[in-house]
């Protein structure tokens, strides 16, 4: 497929300024399409709606022991020669990060990004909020094998009556709905509208959540990667703990981890953070955020850790249609590897990546604007990428 050649913000005159054509200014319909994307995903506060998520009081001060990977040429597996240049320019990158045994040994801003600008993370907000939810089961605040309509009784009449509460954290409870970006007439570009447009909303997400009745699978029998399954999850997290979701992520992620800016939720029409798909923070937050995977932090307790590691069920991820990341499986809203490093990774949308390493220290950050919506475009490349920093970092 031909993709159209990266063009940096503010070079393309893109923008929602008095001076930029009207065929060119980001709107709410148009800031996820690109060429528009470029400089909406740098800027979410100033399109739709948010809440904030505060700075750490005592922020994580990140150390910086720059390694010459920029050197690095890989083979991307074609047998042909990428160097890591070319990689990080062809995949619409706008920030990166790599750390290496908590320190930053490559950092990159193009695009008009810089350390300080909020990065919209799309789905990796989902494996957040997931990582949120086993605190929450560590705690004994949330019960997996409750059924989701203990916490949600809104929930009881749809299709997620009756599914537990591990069912939605690991995608296996069969409410049915396409989520196939490719297609225009998709349910999630339906659903994707319900969070702002006064017409599709009605009363936000959660509304539109109640109404997925459908079912195309028992409870626990299959793995389907769906984005309303994330905004229930998020709905069972506020209801657990009687709190608004920044203000949890806040408590328990956000001050642990020593973030060291503001990040902020997109809100929907509703007022209700956007569990699925909200998340904004600077990438240096979002690596201070993976450390606190990589360390022994005592913030995320061993029994959270081991349910997160462990994996889910390895047979519903082969036998899914994302089969082409077999050998993994999906656990508490995380691809899980199961490689010899314990690497696991939170994606998002057109080009957003968190993927961590506790056993070798290693993780790599990225945001990016990239054209084409799904990750599995670039999923190879980045497998390449990964295997050969790692190997250059040793």
């Amino acid at each position: 497929m031909s993709l159209p050649p990266p063009i940096d913000w503010p070079v393309a005159g893109i923008g929602p300024g008095p001076n930029v054509p009207v065929a060119l200014r980001v709107t709410r319909e148009n800031w996820r399409l690109y060429p528009f994307s470029r400089w909406a995903f740098q800027h979410t506060r100033e399109l739709v709606p948010s809440r904030a998520i505060r700075r750490s009081d005592q922020p994580r001060t990140l150390s910086i022991r720059p390694c010459g990977l920029e050197a690095l040429s890989f083979d991307p597996g074609d047998g042909s020669t990428l160097s890591w240049d070319a990689f990080v320019d062809a995949t619409y990158t706008d920030a990166m990060i790599v750390l290496h045994n908590g320190a930053i040994v490559y950092e990159t801003y193009r695009n008009g990004m810089t350390a300080e600008t909020p990065h919209h993370c799309f789905s990796v907000s989902k494996s957040f909020v997931g990582l949120l939810a086993e605190l929450l089961i560590a705690d004994a605040s949330l019960d997996p094998s409750a059924p989701v309509e203990r916490y949600v009784p809104e929930l009881a009449t749809s299709g997620f009556a009756a599914a537990k509460v591990r069912d939605l954290l690991d995608m296996t409870d069969g409410v049915a709905f396409d989520e196939d970006y490719a297609n225009p007439d998709a349910e999630i570009h339906h659903y994707s509208a319900s969070y702002w447009t006064p017409a599709a909303a009605k009363g936000g997400a959660r509304e539109t959540l109640a109404r997925l009745t459908g079912k195309d699978a028992p409870h626990g029998t299959r793995f389907s990667y769906r984005t309303p399954v994330s905004d229930a999850v998020g709905w069972v997290v506020e209801r657990a703990t009687g709190q608004r979701l920044s203000d949890l992520f806040a408590k328990r992620l956000w001050q642990p981890a020593g973030c060291a800016d503001d990040g902020h939720f997109l809100v929907d029409i509703a007022g209700h953070e956007i569990a699925a798909s909200g998340l904004n923070a600077t990438i240096g937050d979002m690596a201070r955020l993976a450390l606190l995977l990589i360390e022994d932090n005592p913030a995320i307790p061993q029994s959270a850790r081991k349910s997160l590691f462990g994996g889910g069920n390895r047979h519903l991820l082969a036998a899914s249609h994302h089969a082409q990341r077999s050998g993994g499986s999906y656990r508490s809203q995380w691809w899980i590897s199961h490689n010899e490093h314990q690497g696991i990774s939170a994606l998002g949308v057109y080009g957003q990546r968190v993927y961590l390493e506790p056993g070798s220290g290693f993780a790599l950050i990225r945001f990016g604007s990239h054209p084409l919506a799904s990750n599995l475009h670039t999923d190879a490349v980045h497998r390449q990428a990964l295997e050969a920093s790692r190997r250059f970092l040793r």
